[in-house]
């Protein structure tokens, strides 16, 4: 199965929705479906989850394969299915370890031109 979850900026804020079923915050993202290419997985994925457009930049792999995207927050969509919230530095609630983050952010922002505040 194939992955992508997307870095969206807006101003100098990282785009993070709470999963309440992992009980943290994370990229919005998720399975890529059948005939769906990465970035059309991305984009349908933000506006589910966000409940606004997902502008892409630029992409890249993790060591998993699993598509990363760097972006701005779009225009608003459909209804969110989640909370979503835009932060300067990560929260202390993910659903991830902490580890899985800090590179892929330090990599957006540099993408992106947004300075670490």
């Amino acid at each position: 199965m194939r992955y992508v979850y997307g870095i969206a900026f807006t101003g100098d804020r990282f785009v993070m929705v709470y999963n309440p079923r992992r009980g943290g915050w994370e990229m919005p993202g998720g399975k890529i479906e059948e005939g769906e290419s990465d970035q059309e997985a991305m984009e349908r994925e933000f506006r589910e989850e966000v409940g606004y457009e997902f502008v892409p930049v630029a992409c890249c792999r993790d060591a998993d394969g699993v598509a990363i995207f760097a972006g701005e927050l779009g225009g608003p969509a459909p209804p969110a299915e989640m909370e979503w919230r835009g932060f300067r530095e990560l929260p202390e609630q993910l659903s991830f370890p902490l580890v899985e983050y800090l590179p892929l952010i330090a990599w957006a922002r540099e993408t992106m031109g947004r300075e670490k505040p």
